[in-house]
Formats: structure tokens, sequence, C-alpha cells
């Protein structure tokens, strides 16, 4: 039987697979069957009640660890509440716990604060400062709690070290090493850059001697010792212990070395920022031997590619690695078992007497996951839990994917740049040149947002020039657009938080801070900083009256509430599909008691809605790893496929199939990531008569939804001139289930536009 989809095999063999996996998989926790009344009690107690199907994602990660799992991943969807979980998953292990939590450095503080506003009773300690050290010196382990003990530590200051020196022998004739004595030369015959520093002071490198040395060794053959040439191989640096800013020790080396066992849970938030052979990967690694368990906190599990799991996996169950023979010094291995690998081979001849030819062959990582990796190493090891599981505890939230059309000015100068960029980018890709991806795609994306400016690009190594955007003056639409959301949206009484992608060489905030500062709104720009106290800072300017935020994305992208900004405006978008996900969710969160509306503003025929498009595609990929199988579903996770800059080229060089309207491919997306186990029928779209039309509407669409019982959907797509609006208006099955228990009977709704 010819299958077309993932739907088509589930419809004809998901009742055998479904009576299958009940037969072999060995169920831990299911709410329909355990009520575990003993852990409601527990939870009934603390200051913060979970939701219940919170309550159940707790049980589960208790339940795993006391079957024997030292180490659980909850991966529960941005805005779901990791934070009260994981604190939660605690107090159930033991009834008066000493808990490590290890966070990015910004919310050490908002740990602190949930921690005392979630467990009554509770001693809260912030290692994150400088006497870190110090404090953790003092700790007794023979001590028993008196009451549950909650350590906080930034993961910057659970990896802080020395820091490192050269350490060789200089003199006037030059640089020399201290062990064999030899000149310090690299493979051009200059002296070794071993004092090269970047911006912060710190050695760029850290360098071993690479002179050759004569060496005598016995051998039992000629029964004496004969002379064998090897390279020195001396490291070149050591611990720069005199530096008064650094302590001699690693904080979580000493954790690991001095009290082992003394926390009885480790919670890692953000765990997936530790899949890196790095000094956080490597604290991390350390504080989880150190600890009994480990919890994992994460939105997002991994980026696309099997690698991003490899040592991630490798620090929390190196035993189930090692059974899957997965070498630690190998992970090519492990991604041609469960990623996906590419292999070039270049056979290039020579003409002559004899013809010659050389083979070289170049394997690189692509996104990709097999699906075997979910069942042999996340299943069961991870608790999954989407937003659209905790619907009922949810404000509502709607998403407009607004495409503008530039001015004619404005668009002969964009297209006349675009063609430039191609033909540059066309050649460059021809000779096998690739560095210049970022930069062309950056300006493409950039330059309609600061054509006030212009745009001049140069090639990054030659720095010869390349492109030229001209300056076009005046508001331009996407400004003029902007203005108009963000009057309407605080005419309702409601803060807008404004997203950019704003470097040093692109930042507009300036020009749309004083456009809205012109018409009497208080904003302010966040920039990078310090982290810790961003939260904080914000705060501190919603009090103080703050309209409008601007910032990049990635400065909110983890951790950060932001529920006084219930409107948020993707100005720019990027095409990072993991910060689209987690900003865009800032304000959507289970706290939240007003209703959260997204925009997201692009120009029509620009590499602004390419790359939208793309994330589209995307995104509703990214949810399989999740645990929430689309159509695409396996197919999803195991298809090769190239990164998002590579794509963008493709979409560039008309070498990429235009999908269809963005509206269509970002409602594709939305619908799959709220569906729950529902059959989605979609109507096609009516076209609204004239006399229908609201003033100044040229062209209106009308396109219903219906998922399953949980929601009913209308979208509205209204044409006036170069704007292009979509709106759409959700309804809740218990609101309906409400009308009609108040008219005792069939409701008519009507719908009317304004």
């Amino acid at each position: 039987m010819h299958m077309n989809s993932l739907k088509d095999f589930l419809d004809n063999y998901g009742p055998s697979l479904a009576e299958r996996i009940d037969k072999e998989l060995v169920v831990i926790h299911d709410p329909l069957r355990d009520q575990d009344e003993d852990m409601d009690i527990i939870m009934s107690r603390l200051k913060k009640k979970p939701f219940p199907v919170q309550s159940e994602v707790i049980k589960g990660a208790v339940k795993s660890f006391k079957d024997g799992n030292r180490a659980v991943y909850v991966t529960a969807e941005m805005g779901s509440g990791k934070t009260l979980m994981g604190i939660a998953t605690s107090m159930l292990l033991k009834e008066k716990p000493r808990v490590l939590v290890l966070c990015p450095p910004h919310l050490v503080r908002k740990w602190v604060k949930e921690i005392k506003d979630t467990v009554p009773l509770v001693n809260v300690f912030n290692l994150n400062g400088k006497h870190c050290l110090s404090m953790l010196e003092s700790l007794e382990i023979s001590r028993h709690p008196a009451r549950p003990e909650f350590y906080v530590i930034g993961r910057e200051r659970a990896k802080t070290t020395f820091q490192w020196r050269p350490a060789v022998i200089q003199n006037q004739r030059g640089i020399f090493c201290p062990r064999c004595g030899g000149l310090l030369l690299d493979q051009d015959g200059t002296p070794m850059p071993i004092f090269d520093r970047n911006n912060q002071g710190k050695i760029k490198k850290k360098y071993a001697c690479q002179n050759t040395v004569v060496k005598w060794k016995y051998d039992p053959e000629i029964g004496g010792h004969k002379q064998i040439y090897e390279k020195c191989g001396e490291q070149l640096w050591q611990a720069d212990a005199d530096n008064p800013k650094y302590r001699k020790y690693m904080p979580a080396l000493f954790i690991k070395n001095k009290l082992k066992d003394f926390f009885d849970v480790l919670i890692a938030d953000e765990v997936h920022q530790f899949k890196n052979l790095s000094g956080q990967g490597y604290a991390f690694a350390v504080l989880s031997r150190a600890c009994k368990y480990t919890l994992g906190l994460t939105g997002t599990l991994m980026g696309g590619y099997a690698s991003d799991l490899f040592y991630l996996i490798y620090r929390t169950h190196p035993q189930e690695m090692l059974a899957d023979d997965n070498p630690w010094n190998n992970p090519t291995s492990f991604m041609s078992k469960y990623g996906v690998l590419e292999r070039i081979t270049t056979i290039s001849e020579e003409d002559g007497q004899t013809v010659k030819s050389k083979k070289r062959t170049i394997i690189k990582a692509k996104p990709g996951v097999s699906p075997l990796l979910i069942g042999k190493m996340l299943l069961s090891n991870s608790v999954f839990l989407r937003l659209s599981d905790m619907s009922e505890n949810l404000p509502e939230y709607e998403e407009e994917v607004i495409e503008l059309k530039m001015n004619p000015q404005q668009s002969g100068a964009y297209e006349s740049f675009e063609k430039t960029m191609k033909d540059a980018l066309r050649q460059a890709l021809a000779v096998g040149d690739h560095s210049l991806l970022g930069a062309y795609l950056n300006a493409l994306l950039s330059y309609p947002d600061r054509i006030y400016q212009g745009v001049t690009v140069y090639h990054p190594r030659t720095q010869e020039l390349v492109a030229l955007g001209p300056s076009v003056q005046g508001d331009t639409p996407k400004e003029i657009e902007l203005l108009r959301i963000i009057d309407e949206e605080i005419s309702k009484g409601r803060k807008v938080l404004v997203y950019i992608q704003n470097s040093n060489t692109t930042d507009i905030s300036p020009r749309l801070a004083k456009m809205m500062e012109d018409k009497g709104y208080r904003v302010k720009v966040l920039r990078a900083g310090n982290t810790e106290g961003r939260e904080d800072k914000i705060d501190r300017w919603v009090r103080n009256g703050l309209d409008v935020m601007i910032c990049n994305p990635k400065l909110v992208e983890t951790g950060l509430d932001l529920l006084s900004f219930p409107s948020i405006i993707f100005y720019q978008c990027g095409y990072s599909i993991y910060t689209l996900r987690q900003a865009s969710r800032r304000s959507w969160r289970i706290t939240q008691k007003d209703p959260v509306k997204v925009y997201y503003l692009t120009y029509s025929d620009t590499m602004q809605t390419r790359a939208m498009k793309l994330i589209a595609t995307k995104l509703e990929t990214s949810l399989a790893i999740e645990g929430e199988l689309t159509d695409k579903g396996l197919s999803a996770l195991s298809e090769s496929s190239d990164s998002m800059q590579r794509e963008l080229a493709k979409a560039l060089l008309d070498q990429f199939a235009d999908n269809g309207s963005l509206k269509d491919m970002w409602a594709s997306f939305r619908r799959k990531e709220i569906q729950v186990d529902c059959n989605v029928s979609v109507s096609k779209p009516v076209e609204v008569e004239a006399d229908e039309l609201p003033a100044n509407v040229e062209r209106m669409s009308v396109e219903a939804e219906q998922i399953g019982d949980k929601v009913l959907k209308v979208s509205f797509t209204e044409y006036v001139g170069k704007r292009k609006k979509t709106t759409r208006i959700e309804v809740k099955k218990s609101e309906l289930d409400k009308m009609m228990k108040e008219k005792d009977g069939p409701v008519s709704v009507q719908l009317r536009l304004f």
C-alpha cells in the first residue's frame, strides 16, 4: 500500500502500533492510573501551587529518579513554568534537600526570588558573587540541614578559574621553550604569537612547543639505545596565580573535590547551553557527577544537529552512551549513526604525459536527527510539556504577519542593490568562497530598514567594495506601520516590546526611539551589559512609566518573564529559529493576565520575507524533537537540509522554490503548534462581497478553521493599498460552552468588523 504521509501511515497502522507500545513500554507514571496522594500533599504545602499538568510532569520526573535514573531532562516550552517544576521536583525527592541551581547569570536573582516565593521556611544562598569560594569553603559536609537549602550560581561563575599567561623563556634573542631550549617559531619561521590577547586581555590560544628534539630510547632488538626524533610538546602556558582578579580554584571543581554528594540535586537551567566542549560544558559535567540527581531544564533541547546532544547526553548518561558504542573522542561516529553527514569528494585531473588524479573528501555535519535517537536516548530520560497542554491556564495568544510594499523610490534602490549582491554572491560561490554569506545576507535583511543611511558592503578579506545601497530619505512604510501599531496598543493601556537586530553597525534604535519620543512616548533601549541585573533594570523602567522597550531578542530569549509587555512587535526577525521561538513567548506565560499579541513586520518580495518563509518551514520541523509530530513527522527529523544562511543564499539565487504565501505558511505552523491529538479541517478562503467590506478595505478574504473541538479560529486578511494585514480571532470551547449554558440552547455568533 502506498503511503502519502505520516498521517496515512498512522491511520492504517496506528492501532496496532499503540497495542505493541502498550505491551513493550514500561510506563513509570500514568496520570490517569496513578493518584500519588503523598506527592499531592507535599505540593499542596508549597506557597506556589503547580497547575495540574505541571504536577504530572513533576511526578513523572520524581518517579524516574526513584526508578534509578540519575538525570532527567524536562523539555517544556517557553512560559510553561520550568522554574516552579524544578523547585517542586527537588522538594519531592527529599524532605529537606540541598539543591544547587546552575543557571544563566542574568537569572540568578530571579531563581533566588522564585525559590523564596515557592518554598516555605527555606534558606537560599547566592553563590554568584566574588565571595563564592569562601562561601563554599565554609560549608560543613557533616551538617544536616534544618530546612531546605538552595544554592544558586551562574554558569560563568561556576567555570571561572585561573587566567592564563605564557610560560616561556624570553630574552633579546627571542622566545625559547623552557623544556628543550629551542627557539619558538611557527610553520612559516616567524616567532609564535603566544602573547596575543583578546579585547578582555585573555590569552587567545594555549600553544605547545612544536620543536623536534632528539631522544634516546632502548631498543631490545639491538640490545641498546638508539636515537629517535619527536616533538617536544611542552605546554607554553601556566596559571596566572598572581592576578588578584581570579581565585585559584574553579568553583565547579571545588564542589567536585571537596563537596561531593553534599548537594542532593543539581538543577541545570537552559541545559542545552552546555552542549559544547567549553568551560561551561565542563563545569556542568563536573557538577553533574558531584550531585546525586541532575534535573536539566530547557525549552529547546536541540538546535537541529545530532551533535547538539552528543556531549550533553554523555555528561548525564555516560554509561548509556558507552553501552551504545559511542566513544567520547569520536562524535563523528555518533553523527553518522544518529545524524546527517555530508561527504563531498572532489576529483581533479592534471594534464601531462601521464594523467594524474587527486581526490579530496570533506565530511560536514548537516542538520537532521534520526528518529532512533529519540527512542534510544531521550524517551527514557525526558519529560515533554507543551504550552498547548496548559491551554486552560493561558491567556489568549494572537499573531499578525503584516507584509508591506516598499514605496517606489525605496523599491528601486533595493532591487538594484539586491541584483548587485546576487551577482557578487554567485561569483563568490562559484569559486568556493562561502565566507561572504553572512555579510551579504545580513546586509540584504537590514538594508530596507536602514535605507535612510545607506549601506556599503566590502569583501571581508580583501576589503574591496562589493555593493553600494544608496540612501533614501523620508519615513518608510514599516516605520509608519510600527507607529500605528504602537498608537493602537498604548491607547488600550498595553506596553509594547519592539525587537530589532541591532549591532554596532546596523543599530536603528536611535532613529526609532526618537520617532516614538516625538509622539510623547517614554522609550528605553535595552543593551548588552550587566546580565544579572537585567530583569531588575526592566522592572525599574516599568515602574517609572515606560511605554516602549526596544532590544535585540537575544538579550531576552532565555528566562525573563516580560509580563508587562503583552504586545510584541518583531520589527526585524533575523533568521534564528531558536531566538524567534524563545523571544516571541516572553510575555505569553501562565502567569500572564492580559491577552498577548505578536506582530511580524516584513517587506514583500525581499530577503526579509524569504527568511520568514524559511523560518516557518523550519519551525514546523523543530516541533518533532519535542514530541510534537506533525504530518512531516519523523521524515522531517532525518531529512538533510542546509544551514539557514545557505538556504537563504539559494533563495537569493533563485534556486529555492517559493512555497506559497507567508501568511499560509505561518498559519500552518501555528495550527500544528497548538493542536493536541485533534483532526484539523480547514475551509477554503471565502471572498467577501464588496458591499460588506469595511471602509478603506479594497479586498478581503476570510478563512475559518476548527481544531478538533478545542478552538474555532477565523482569519481576516485585508488588502489596503500597500498594506496586507492578517487578523485572527480565537474562540475557546470553554467560552462557547459557557454561552450555550447561559442561553440554554444553540448560540448564534456574529462577527462584526469595525
